[in-house]
């Protein structure tokens, strides 16, 4: 809670910098606030960075067991939505997606999941993919292996990185913001 205060805090305080300069010092006063949301843009990334890798660390943690699961139903569903063109009509547009239940047995025990991934075709029933689960909690499983974050925090550095831009074109005075 003191962090979302500090950001909050900051921000207000590097928007007042740049919206309201104070007279001879315009230029340094709106660069000063423009890295000021720069460094508290970096400090988000840097946040956000630490814990989509620790969400990566719990999932490897978690999800060190596999089987194979066989789908055993697949259940189809028509999705409409109107795209617009570009003569400015409306036409409805209908996609058909397929989602999978999957069957799969741990210890013995059999157990069913429901995807939300999509499957390309219906014929897929009885194809088997590799499931990835908890072994202390064999009802808790993924399709997926979990991947390392590579652009958690992005577009905080990016954001960052674009303020820098303009902080520095305030102090050399080649933007004005007025």
């Amino acid at each position: 809670m003191k962090s979302i205060k500090v950001i909050v805090i900051g921000f207000i305080l590097a928007i007042a910098l740049v919206a309201l300069p104070a007279g001879y010092m315009q230029y340094i006063t709106a660069g000063i606030g423009f890295l000021l949301a720069a460094v508290l843009m970096a400090w988000l990334g840097v946040r956000r960075r630490k814990s989509a890798q620790k969400e990566y660390e719990d999932e490897m943690r978690r999800y060190t067991a596999h089987t194979m699961m066989k789908i055993v139903r697949i259940e189809e569903s028509v999705e409409e939505r109107w795209e617009h063109q570009e003569d400015g009509s409306d036409q409805l547009r209908r996609e058909t997606v397929y989602l999978p239940t999957y069957e799969y047995a741990v210890n013995g025990r059999t157990y069913q999941y429901a995807s939300r991934q999509g499957l390309s075709r219906k014929r897929d029933l009885g194809r088997q993919v590799v499931g990835y689960y908890d072994p202390d909690q064999p009802d808790h499983i993924t399709e997926n292996r979990p991947r390392k974050p590579v652009l958690g925090g992005f577009l905080f550095f990016f954001g960052a990185l674009i303020l820098l831009f303009f902080g520095i074109m305030s102090f050399t005075g080649q933007a004005a913001i007025s």
